[in-house]
């Protein structure tokens, strides 16, 4: 009785062991199918980032390609509008586009009285006698404090002054106002 119970369990434990050695085996076989799917996942992972950076690169070239367009551009459109401002200017002299005005010949006496009274609109002297200034004292010794032409401009538009009422306050033209208004703007 003695061996067929050693034989039974020499059995057993070889039965076992082949079961076991094949779990293992299984393991084993899933185990490397995993390692398989998760390399390919790995070369997918690395091949996408790749992709990425190329785009990120071409990405990079297209913002500075369109950033050098958009700042020549730019400057273009800027000395469009430093010529234009010249060209206006030289426009707004009298004698450019059309004669200068030449003094006409005096009428007698009595027509002068008749059509002349007061000044016209328009003209010098008139906006100066019509319009009182709407600077105080103070303000007025500020902006006489002032050394340049360009500071008294901003001064007075930081004021809320119109263009007519600061060529008044200053007796300058609007055309050399808007030329220095332009520059500050560069």
């Amino acid at each position: 009785m003695w061996s067929i119970w050693l034989a039974a369990s020499v059995l057993a434990f070889a039965l076992a062991l082949i079961l076991h050695e094949r779990s293992v085996r299984r393991r084993f076989g899933e185990a490397q199918a995993e390692v398989r799917e998760n390399r390919a996942l790995d070369s997918k992972i690395v091949r996408l980032y790749q992709e990425i950076e190329e785009m990120l690169d071409s990405f990079e070239d297209y913002v500075s390609e369109v950033h050098d367009e958009l700042e020549s551009r730019r400057n273009e459109l800027l000395n469009m509008s430093r010529q234009a401002t010249t060209l206006y200017m030289q426009v707004m002299q009298p004698g450019v586009f059309a004669p200068k005005p030449q003094p006409e010949e005096s009428p007698p006496p009595e027509e002068r009285a008749k059509t002349y009274t007061e000044p016209r609109p328009g003209r010098k002297g008139a906006e100066d006698e019509s319009k009182p200034s709407r600077l105080s004292p103070r303000e007025r010794a500020d902006l006489d404090r002032l050394p340049g032409k360009g500071q008294k401009i901003r001064y007075l538009t930081g004021k809320g002054f119109t263009l007519n009422e600061v060529a008044r306050e200053l007796n300058i033209g609007k055309g050399e106002i808007l030329l220095i208004l332009d520059l500050d703007k560069d």
